[in-house]
């Protein structure tokens, strides 16, 4: 992932809450993650590991 990915990300975000929406991310790879982490998004977006994961907090 690179800074247009992150940007791609953080406008998706945007537009998500501004629905009234919620974005999740899951199934995030070791070195998508370790980038989320380094630019502290990982504490902005909601990760999940499993698709089902995000099911049973619904």
């Amino acid at each position: 992932m690179d800074s247009s990915g992150l940007v791609g990300l953080v406008k998706g975000l945007k537009t998500a809450r501004q629905s009234n929406c919620r974005l999740v991310l899951c199934n995030v790879t070791a070195p998508v993650r370790l980038v989320l982490e380094l630019t502290h998004l990982d504490s902005v977006f909601e990760i999940f590991n499993t698709y089902e994961d995000v099911l049973n907090i619904l």
